[in-house]
């Protein structure tokens, strides 16, 4: 045991990785329901690999709570300002009032329980779950004109009380989110976020699974001489059928599976995939041609993805 307390003072990297090994071990047990999760669990193993007096730089804490704050800003930055454009008023006054409680509660703590300047930042800063307050108290604590063994004290007694009281201050607000506040509030939570979850998928019916309606669909038919395809190229037919959208995906011409271009010419006898609307493909059934199962025509992967509009011209038209 003196071996590895003495390799992890003289080499303090090796802590830092044990810590987080350790941390994410005792955040991946499960009591029941119930998990410390990761974060927890990596403060809590700081608190007890922090006991065998291991030094780290202080440039080393800089960079990763520097690191927390670009990673924490990149996450939450473009929601927080996307929010403010809907209902910023609210979201500013809630923070104020947020801001000034915990201050008087944390001070109010402190006076009445004895705690030291970084007892009490610790404890804000975990009760509330605000872990900038540690890099914002710390350096406080560094320019106070107090002896060095006093700061060292409040500056190790940060970590100690935010580790103590984030699990305390991540688990009430579960609790109270989920439990004392609907009944503060009167309200069936599980019937409101239904109610929620109806009205932002569009009337989908979540509890039955994926819906079995298709609004587009992929067909093949045997264009029939006649028809309002057939001597026409892939463009001309497609914009024949406007306002309807009508897409040819692919062609099989004389036994050969071709991907059409919009200039390629459509003749009786071809073998097409239609893509459309479900209504535009009963209306081409009794027009283009008779249906077929052509599994080797059809089989061909599809991707769905979402697209990002990043052309302003194109921003408040409709999609047709």
């Amino acid at each position: 045991m003196t071996y590895i307390v003495t390799a992890l003072r003289e080499n303090p990297a090796l802590a830092i990785f044990l810590t987080l090994a350790v941390g994410f071990v005792i955040g991946r047990i499960r009591l029941g329901s119930f998990s410390l999760g990761n974060v927890v669990g990596t403060l809590l193993a700081g608190v007890v690999i922090g006991q065998l007096n291991i030094e780290v730089d202080p440039l080393v804490k800089e960079v990763f709570f520097d690191l927390f704050l670009f990673a924490t800003g990149y996450k939450v930055g473009p929601q927080f300002f996307h929010g403010l454009r809907k209902n910023a008023g609210p979201q500013v006054a809630l923070t104020l009032a947020l801001c000034v409680t915990s201050l008087v509660v944390t001070v109010t703590a402190a006076k009445i329980f004895g705690y030291d300047s970084g007892t009490a930042a610790g404890l804000m800063a975990g009760a509330f779950t605000e872990s900038t307050v540690i890099g914002t108290a710390g350096q406080t604590i560094a320019q106070l004109n107090i002896p060095e063994a006093d700061k060292v004290r409040m500056l190790n007694n940060i970590p100690v009380a935010y580790a103590v009281s984030y699990l305390v201050g991540t688990g009430f607000v579960v609790w109270f989110l989920s439990s004392l506040a609907p009944r503060l509030l009167k309200v069936n939570l599980k019937e409101e976020s239904r109610k929620l979850q109806a009205t932002l998928a569009s009337g989908t019916r979540p509890e039955a699974g994926s819906s079995a309606y298709r609004e587009w669909d992929l067909r093949a038919f045997r264009l029939a001489d006649g028809g309002p395809a057939v001597n026409r190229t892939v463009a001309e037919f497609e914009r024949s059928l406007a306002p309807d959208r009508v897409f040819v995906e692919r062609v099989r011409k004389g036994g050969v599976v071709v991907e059409p271009e919009a200039g390629t010419r459509l003749v009786a006898g071809d073998t097409v995939v239609i893509g459309a609307r479900r209504h535009m493909m009963l209306t081409l059934a009794f027009t283009i041609g008779p249906e077929i199962d052509d599994r080797e025509l059809l089989d061909f992967p599809l991707a769905a993805m979402d697209v990002v509009l990043t052309n302003k011209a194109l921003a408040d038209r409709t999609l047709a």
